[in-house]
Protein backbone atom coordinates (compact mmCIF):
# COMPACT_ATOMS: atom_id res chain seq x y z
CA UNK A 1 0.00 0.00 0.00
CA UNK A 2 1.26 3.61 -0.21
CA UNK A 3 1.14 6.66 1.82
CA UNK A 4 -2.62 8.65 1.42
CA UNK A 5 -1.33 12.41 0.98
CA UNK A 6 -3.82 14.59 2.70
CA UNK A 7 -1.37 17.69 1.83
CA UNK A 8 -2.91 17.34 -1.97
CA UNK A 9 -6.45 18.18 -0.94
CA UNK A 10 -6.53 19.67 2.38
CA UNK A 11 -3.37 21.65 2.32
CA UNK A 12 -4.31 24.24 5.29
CA UNK A 13 -4.64 20.88 7.50
CA UNK A 14 -2.00 21.49 10.65
CA UNK A 15 -2.83 18.21 12.76
CA UNK A 16 -3.73 14.72 11.62
CA UNK A 17 -5.40 11.22 13.67
CA UNK A 18 -3.39 8.61 11.63
CA UNK A 19 -1.91 5.04 11.81
CA UNK A 20 1.81 4.54 12.68
CA UNK A 21 2.41 0.90 10.45
CA UNK A 22 5.99 0.63 10.26
CA UNK A 23 8.63 1.31 12.48
CA UNK A 24 12.55 1.10 11.64
CA UNK A 25 15.17 1.70 14.32
CA UNK A 26 18.15 -0.27 13.44
CA UNK A 27 20.58 -0.55 10.94
CA UNK A 28 19.38 -4.09 9.77
CA UNK A 29 15.74 -3.08 9.82
CA UNK A 30 16.79 0.07 7.60
CA UNK A 31 19.06 -2.27 4.94
CA UNK A 32 16.29 -4.54 4.41
CA UNK A 33 13.86 -2.03 3.48
CA UNK A 34 16.38 0.11 1.18
CA UNK A 35 16.48 3.06 3.82
CA UNK A 36 19.58 4.66 4.82
CA UNK A 37 20.19 4.44 8.55
CA UNK A 38 20.88 7.38 11.03
CA UNK A 39 22.19 7.03 14.64
CA UNK A 40 19.63 8.57 17.25
CA UNK A 41 16.37 8.27 14.67
CA UNK A 42 13.90 6.44 13.25
CA UNK A 43 12.01 5.77 10.73
CA UNK A 44 7.91 5.55 10.07
CA UNK A 45 5.54 4.96 7.98
CA UNK A 46 1.81 6.02 8.46
CA UNK A 47 -0.82 5.18 6.53
CA UNK A 48 -1.62 8.85 5.47
CA UNK A 49 0.06 12.07 6.54
CA UNK A 50 0.31 16.07 5.98
CA UNK A 51 3.64 16.11 5.44
CA UNK A 52 5.18 16.91 2.54
CA UNK A 53 8.22 14.86 1.78
CA UNK A 54 10.99 16.79 -0.22
CA UNK A 55 10.21 17.03 -4.07
CA UNK A 56 10.10 19.23 -7.20
CA UNK A 57 13.12 21.97 -5.21
CA UNK A 58 10.89 21.95 -1.89
CA UNK A 59 12.08 21.32 1.58
CA UNK A 60 10.42 18.48 3.53
CA UNK A 61 8.22 19.57 6.01
CA UNK A 62 8.57 19.08 10.04
CA UNK A 63 6.54 18.81 13.36
CA UNK A 64 5.65 16.31 15.12
CA UNK A 65 3.92 12.75 15.51
CA UNK A 66 3.22 12.16 19.07
CA UNK A 67 4.73 15.11 20.30
CA UNK A 68 8.61 13.66 18.79
CA UNK A 69 10.09 15.58 16.19
CA UNK A 70 10.20 15.04 12.43
CA UNK A 71 13.25 15.82 11.27
CA UNK A 72 13.12 14.51 7.55
CA UNK A 73 10.44 13.85 5.20
CA UNK A 74 11.03 11.19 2.20
CA UNK A 75 9.21 9.33 -0.29
CA UNK A 76 10.01 6.48 -2.20
CA UNK A 77 8.51 6.39 -5.52
CA UNK A 78 8.57 2.84 -6.44
CA UNK A 79 6.08 2.23 -3.13
CA UNK A 80 4.16 4.99 -2.83
CA UNK A 81 5.70 5.45 1.03
CA UNK A 82 6.55 8.58 2.74
CA UNK A 83 8.99 8.10 5.40
CA UNK A 84 8.80 9.92 8.41
CA UNK A 85 12.28 10.54 10.05
CA UNK A 86 11.74 10.97 13.89
CA UNK A 87 14.33 11.65 16.77
CA UNK A 88 14.60 8.22 18.74
CA UNK A 89 11.97 7.97 21.64
CA UNK A 90 9.99 5.42 22.83
CA UNK A 91 6.61 4.63 20.37
CA UNK A 92 5.29 2.45 18.97
CA UNK A 93 3.06 0.88 15.95
CA UNK A 94 -0.56 2.05 16.11
CA UNK A 95 -2.79 5.29 16.48
CA UNK A 96 -0.71 8.20 15.90
CA UNK A 97 -1.19 12.54 16.54
CA UNK A 98 0.46 14.57 13.86
CA UNK A 99 1.23 18.02 14.17
CA UNK A 100 2.36 20.35 11.49
CA UNK A 101 4.95 22.95 11.84
CA UNK A 102 2.53 25.57 10.13
CA UNK A 103 5.04 28.65 9.81
CA UNK A 104 7.36 26.45 7.68
CA UNK A 105 4.80 25.32 5.36
CA UNK A 106 3.56 28.28 5.05
CA UNK A 107 6.61 30.04 4.41
CA UNK A 108 7.11 26.87 1.99
CA UNK A 109 3.74 27.79 0.52
CA UNK A 110 4.30 31.15 0.00
CA UNK A 111 7.75 30.51 -1.86
CA UNK A 112 7.09 28.03 -4.35
CA UNK A 113 4.03 29.82 -5.43
CA UNK A 114 6.18 32.95 -5.94
CA UNK A 115 8.45 31.35 -7.70
CA UNK A 116 5.78 30.02 -9.61
CA UNK A 117 4.33 33.41 -10.60
CA UNK A 118 7.81 35.23 -11.38
CA UNK A 119 8.35 32.37 -13.76
CA UNK A 120 5.33 32.32 -15.70
CA UNK A 121 5.80 36.35 -15.81
CA UNK A 122 9.25 36.07 -17.22
CA UNK A 123 7.65 33.17 -19.52
CA UNK A 124 4.56 35.85 -20.76
CA UNK A 125 6.50 38.48 -21.24
CA UNK A 126 9.83 37.38 -22.92
CA UNK A 127 9.66 33.66 -23.25
CA UNK A 128 12.00 33.49 -20.90
CA UNK A 129 12.66 29.79 -19.03
CA UNK A 130 13.33 28.27 -15.68
CA UNK A 131 15.88 25.80 -16.00
CA UNK A 132 16.14 25.67 -12.15
CA UNK A 133 14.95 26.27 -9.16
CA UNK A 134 15.74 25.62 -5.05
CA UNK A 135 14.11 26.65 -2.33
CA UNK A 136 16.22 27.10 0.84
CA UNK A 137 16.23 28.97 4.13
CA UNK A 138 13.90 32.24 3.42
CA UNK A 139 15.23 32.62 -0.04
CA UNK A 140 14.36 30.89 -3.34
CA UNK A 141 16.92 30.74 -6.55
CA UNK A 142 15.77 30.63 -9.98
CA UNK A 143 18.11 30.11 -13.16
CA UNK A 144 16.54 31.82 -16.09
CA UNK A 145 17.24 31.27 -19.86
CA UNK A 146 17.12 32.78 -23.01
CA UNK A 147 15.77 30.00 -25.24
CA UNK A 148 17.35 29.36 -28.74
CA UNK A 149 15.82 31.30 -31.25
CA UNK A 150 14.89 34.09 -29.41
CA UNK A 151 15.46 37.87 -30.37
CA UNK A 152 16.87 38.44 -27.00
CA UNK A 153 20.48 38.69 -26.19
CA UNK A 154 20.78 39.27 -22.56
CA UNK A 155 18.34 39.65 -19.22
CA UNK A 156 18.83 43.68 -18.49
CA UNK A 157 18.27 44.86 -15.24
CA UNK A 158 15.26 46.87 -16.71
CA UNK A 159 13.33 43.47 -17.19
CA UNK A 160 13.98 42.80 -13.47
CA UNK A 161 11.99 45.24 -12.48
CA UNK A 162 9.65 45.01 -15.02
CA UNK A 163 9.28 41.24 -13.97
CA UNK A 164 9.37 42.13 -10.71
CA UNK A 165 6.37 44.74 -10.78
CA UNK A 166 4.09 42.13 -12.61
CA UNK A 167 4.80 39.57 -10.46
CA UNK A 168 3.37 41.37 -7.89
CA UNK A 169 0.73 42.81 -9.48
CA UNK A 170 -0.37 39.22 -9.90
CA UNK A 171 -0.15 38.94 -6.52
CA UNK A 172 -2.39 41.79 -5.89
CA UNK A 173 -4.82 40.31 -7.89
CA UNK A 174 -5.67 37.47 -5.68
CA UNK A 175 -5.63 34.97 -8.67
CA UNK A 176 -7.21 31.62 -7.34
CA UNK A 177 -4.07 29.14 -7.26
CA UNK A 178 -5.79 25.15 -8.21
CA UNK A 179 -3.94 22.10 -8.77
CA UNK A 180 -5.27 19.74 -10.99
CA UNK A 181 -4.21 15.67 -11.21
CA UNK A 182 -3.97 14.12 -14.74
CA UNK A 183 -3.90 9.91 -15.45
CA UNK A 184 -1.85 11.02 -18.82
CA UNK A 185 0.62 13.39 -19.95
CA UNK A 186 -1.35 14.11 -23.04
CA UNK A 187 -4.23 15.23 -21.31
CA UNK A 188 -1.81 17.42 -18.76
CA UNK A 189 -0.21 19.03 -22.35
CA UNK A 190 -2.88 19.61 -23.57
CA UNK A 191 -3.77 22.47 -20.64
CA UNK A 192 -1.69 26.02 -21.34
CA UNK A 193 1.17 24.62 -19.80
CA UNK A 194 4.61 26.76 -20.30
CA UNK A 195 7.01 23.60 -19.58
CA UNK A 196 6.14 19.94 -21.78
CA UNK A 197 5.14 17.03 -19.37
CA UNK A 198 7.40 14.01 -19.81
CA UNK A 199 6.27 11.73 -17.33
CA UNK A 200 3.38 9.78 -17.14
CA UNK A 201 2.76 8.80 -13.45
CA UNK A 202 1.58 11.07 -10.40
CA UNK A 203 0.99 14.21 -12.98
CA UNK A 204 -0.17 17.98 -11.03
CA UNK A 205 -0.33 20.83 -13.00
CA UNK A 206 -0.61 23.98 -10.76
CA UNK A 207 -2.72 26.93 -12.13
CA UNK A 208 -1.96 30.39 -11.14
CA UNK A 209 -5.10 32.44 -12.43
CA UNK A 210 -7.67 31.06 -15.48
CA UNK A 211 -8.36 32.25 -18.74
CA UNK A 212 -6.71 35.45 -19.75
CA UNK A 213 -5.57 36.44 -16.03
CA UNK A 214 -3.73 33.02 -16.11
CA UNK A 215 0.06 34.06 -14.56
CA UNK A 216 1.21 30.41 -14.84
CA UNK A 217 0.48 26.67 -15.79
CA UNK A 218 3.10 23.81 -14.67
CA UNK A 219 3.36 20.80 -13.19
CA UNK A 220 4.54 20.96 -9.87
CA UNK A 221 4.17 18.08 -6.67
CA UNK A 222 4.25 21.03 -4.20
CA UNK A 223 2.03 22.76 -1.95
CA UNK A 224 0.47 26.13 -2.57
CA UNK A 225 -1.44 28.48 -1.05
CA UNK A 226 -5.24 28.90 -2.15
CA UNK A 227 -4.44 32.40 -3.86
CA UNK A 228 -1.65 34.85 -5.41
CA UNK A 229 -2.66 37.33 -2.51
CA UNK A 230 -1.31 34.73 -0.21
CA UNK A 231 2.19 34.85 -1.11
CA UNK A 232 2.38 38.64 0.15
CA UNK A 233 5.45 39.79 -1.96
CA UNK A 234 7.66 38.96 -4.21
CA UNK A 235 11.45 40.72 -4.14
CA UNK A 236 14.33 39.88 -6.72
CA UNK A 237 17.53 40.78 -4.46
CA UNK A 238 20.21 40.33 -7.59
CA UNK A 239 20.91 38.57 -10.62
CA UNK A 240 23.98 37.02 -11.03
CA UNK A 241 25.36 34.62 -14.16
CA UNK A 242 25.79 31.56 -13.62
CA UNK A 243 26.16 28.58 -16.38
CA UNK A 244 25.53 30.41 -19.01
CA UNK A 245 22.16 31.01 -17.51
CA UNK A 246 20.85 34.55 -15.21
CA UNK A 247 20.28 33.27 -11.60
CA UNK A 248 17.77 35.07 -9.30
CA UNK A 249 17.93 35.35 -5.83
CA UNK A 250 14.43 36.39 -4.59
CA UNK A 251 12.50 36.76 -1.21
CA UNK A 252 8.51 35.73 -1.20
CA UNK A 253 5.70 36.40 1.25
CA UNK A 254 7.28 36.61 5.49
CA UNK A 255 10.54 36.76 4.49
CA UNK A 256 10.76 38.98 1.73
CA UNK A 257 8.37 41.60 4.62
CA UNK A 258 11.43 40.63 6.87
CA UNK A 259 14.10 41.82 4.35
CA UNK A 260 12.32 44.87 3.56
CA UNK A 261 12.20 45.65 7.44
CA UNK A 262 15.62 45.03 7.93
CA UNK A 263 16.72 47.65 4.88
CA UNK A 264 14.19 49.91 6.23
CA UNK A 265 15.93 49.69 9.66
CA UNK A 266 19.50 49.92 8.13
CA UNK A 267 18.42 52.83 5.77
CA UNK A 268 16.75 54.88 8.69
CA UNK A 269 20.47 54.54 10.35
CA UNK A 270 21.73 55.69 8.11
CA UNK A 271 19.92 58.62 7.33
CA UNK A 272 20.20 59.53 10.94
CA UNK A 273 24.07 59.04 10.67
CA UNK A 274 24.95 61.22 7.72
CA UNK A 275 22.04 63.93 8.57
CA UNK A 276 20.21 63.21 5.43
CA UNK A 277 16.52 62.29 3.85
CA UNK A 278 16.33 59.28 1.66
CA UNK A 279 16.21 61.13 -1.28
CA UNK A 280 19.83 62.81 -0.74
CA UNK A 281 21.32 60.09 1.19
CA UNK A 282 23.34 58.43 -1.66
CA UNK A 283 24.61 61.85 -2.73
CA UNK A 284 25.54 62.74 1.31
CA UNK A 285 27.33 59.53 1.53
CA UNK A 286 29.22 59.71 -1.95
CA UNK A 287 30.12 63.15 -0.72
CA UNK A 288 31.66 61.87 3.11
CA UNK A 289 33.40 58.69 1.00
CA UNK A 290 35.31 61.44 -1.17
CA UNK A 291 36.27 63.10 2.32
CA UNK A 292 37.37 60.09 3.89
CA UNK A 293 39.32 59.11 1.29
CA UNK A 294 41.53 62.46 0.96
CA UNK A 295 41.76 61.88 4.72
CA UNK A 296 43.23 58.11 4.21
CA UNK A 297 45.36 59.72 1.83
CA UNK A 298 46.54 62.55 4.01
CA UNK A 299 46.98 59.72 6.81
CA UNK A 300 49.37 57.93 4.35
CA UNK A 301 51.66 60.10 3.18
CA UNK A 302 51.53 61.53 6.96
CA UNK A 303 52.97 57.65 7.90
CA UNK A 304 55.06 57.65 5.29
CA UNK A 305 56.72 60.40 6.44
CA UNK A 306 57.29 59.59 9.87
CA UNK A 307 58.12 55.85 8.80
CA UNK A 308 61.22 57.99 6.71
CA UNK A 309 62.13 60.11 9.89
CA UNK A 310 62.14 57.17 11.87
CA UNK A 311 64.76 55.34 9.29
CA UNK A 312 66.82 58.58 9.50
CA UNK A 313 67.17 58.23 13.30
CA UNK A 314 68.22 54.88 13.13
CA UNK A 315 70.34 54.86 10.86
CA UNK A 316 73.47 56.44 12.63
CA UNK A 317 73.01 53.42 15.18
CA UNK A 318 73.40 50.44 12.24
CA UNK A 319 76.35 48.09 12.97
CA UNK A 320 77.21 44.82 14.20
CA UNK A 321 75.71 46.00 17.65
CA UNK A 322 72.15 45.09 17.88
CA UNK A 323 69.54 47.96 17.96
CA UNK A 324 67.26 47.81 20.40
CA UNK A 325 63.75 50.44 20.52
CA UNK A 326 60.31 50.45 21.62
CA UNK A 327 57.68 52.92 20.24
CA UNK A 328 54.14 53.58 21.53
CA UNK A 329 52.51 54.72 18.78
CA UNK A 330 53.73 52.55 16.06
CA UNK A 331 51.78 49.42 14.31
CA UNK A 332 53.90 46.46 13.74
CA UNK A 333 52.88 46.95 10.04
CA UNK A 334 55.01 50.81 10.62
CA UNK A 335 57.64 49.23 12.04
CA UNK A 336 57.65 46.66 9.01
CA UNK A 337 57.73 49.45 6.71
CA UNK A 338 60.93 51.25 8.78
CA UNK A 339 62.60 47.89 8.42
CA UNK A 340 62.40 47.84 5.00
CA UNK A 341 63.55 51.01 4.09
CA UNK A 342 67.38 49.92 6.08
CA UNK A 343 67.18 46.50 4.46
CA UNK A 344 69.95 47.04 2.12
CA UNK A 345 72.03 48.93 5.08
CA UNK A 346 71.54 46.18 7.79
CA UNK A 347 74.87 44.45 9.10
CA UNK A 348 73.67 43.43 12.37
CA UNK A 349 70.23 43.10 13.95
CA UNK A 350 67.44 45.25 14.95
CA UNK A 351 65.04 44.70 17.23
CA UNK A 352 61.65 47.21 16.88
CA UNK A 353 59.05 46.44 19.39
CA UNK A 354 55.34 47.78 18.92
CA UNK A 355 54.54 48.43 22.88
CA UNK A 356 50.23 49.52 21.11
CA UNK A 357 50.43 45.64 19.64
CA UNK A 358 53.00 43.60 21.52
CA UNK A 359 54.77 42.62 18.85
CA UNK A 360 58.52 42.55 17.77
CA UNK A 361 59.97 43.16 14.48
CA UNK A 362 63.77 41.80 13.82
CA UNK A 363 65.52 42.83 10.69
CA UNK A 364 69.28 41.81 9.64
CA UNK A 365 71.09 41.15 6.69
CA UNK A 366 70.47 37.81 7.32
CA UNK A 367 73.02 37.49 9.62
CA UNK A 368 71.52 36.64 12.36
CA UNK A 369 68.97 34.76 11.53
CA UNK A 370 65.34 36.46 11.86
CA UNK A 371 63.24 34.21 11.63
CA UNK A 372 65.25 31.29 13.74
CA UNK A 373 65.37 33.89 16.40
CA UNK A 374 61.62 34.13 16.59
CA UNK A 375 61.20 29.90 16.44
CA UNK A 376 63.76 29.32 18.89
CA UNK A 377 62.67 31.74 21.37
CA UNK A 378 59.34 33.50 21.09
CA UNK A 379 57.39 30.49 22.16
CA UNK A 380 59.36 30.79 26.07
CA UNK A 381 57.28 33.80 26.95
CA UNK A 382 54.05 32.01 24.97
CA UNK A 383 54.83 34.38 21.87
CA UNK A 384 54.33 32.97 18.42
CA UNK A 385 55.26 34.02 14.42
CA UNK A 386 57.70 33.64 12.33
CA UNK A 387 59.46 34.70 9.31
CA UNK A 388 62.54 35.04 6.60
CA UNK A 389 66.52 35.15 7.83
CA UNK A 390 66.27 38.53 6.98
CA UNK A 391 62.42 39.57 8.35
CA UNK A 392 60.29 38.43 11.01
CA UNK A 393 57.89 39.84 13.41
CA UNK A 394 56.96 38.11 16.88
CA UNK A 395 53.92 38.23 18.73
CA UNK A 396 53.06 38.38 22.03
CA UNK A 397 49.85 38.49 24.59
CA UNK A 398 51.04 41.29 26.99
CA UNK A 399 54.30 43.56 27.50
CA UNK A 400 55.88 41.78 29.77
CA UNK A 401 56.34 38.73 27.38
CA UNK A 402 57.56 40.59 24.90
CA UNK A 403 59.85 42.48 27.17
CA UNK A 404 61.36 39.41 28.55
CA UNK A 405 62.06 38.08 24.94
CA UNK A 406 63.82 41.21 23.91
CA UNK A 407 66.22 40.98 26.84
CA UNK A 408 66.75 37.31 25.82
CA UNK A 409 67.44 37.96 22.71
CA UNK A 410 70.37 40.93 23.91
CA UNK A 411 71.74 38.60 26.26
CA UNK A 412 71.75 35.70 23.60
CA UNK A 413 73.51 38.17 20.86
CA UNK A 414 75.85 40.34 23.89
Amino acid sequence: MSTERIYRQQVYLKELDASLLQLLRTEEECKNAGRRFQKETMLAVLDKTIFFPEGGGQPWDEGTIEGIEVIEVLEDKSTGLVWHRLKEAPLECGPVHCVLDWQRRFDHMQMHCGEHVLSGTFYKLWGIENRGFHMGDGYVTIDMAIPEGSDLTEITPEMLKTAELKANEAVWADLPVITRYYDTREEANSQPVRKEIKFDEDISVVFCGEGEAMTDCCACCGTHPATTGQIGSIRILRGEKYKGMLRLHCKMGRYALLDAMQKSEITARLCKEYSSELDDLEERMAIQAEKNAQARKELYDLKKNLQAAEAEQLRPLLGKKPVFKWYKDFSADDLQAVAHLLEKELTGLICLASEKENTVMLASGGEPACGMLVRDNASIYHGKGGGSPKLARAIFTDAEDMNLFMDLIEKHLR
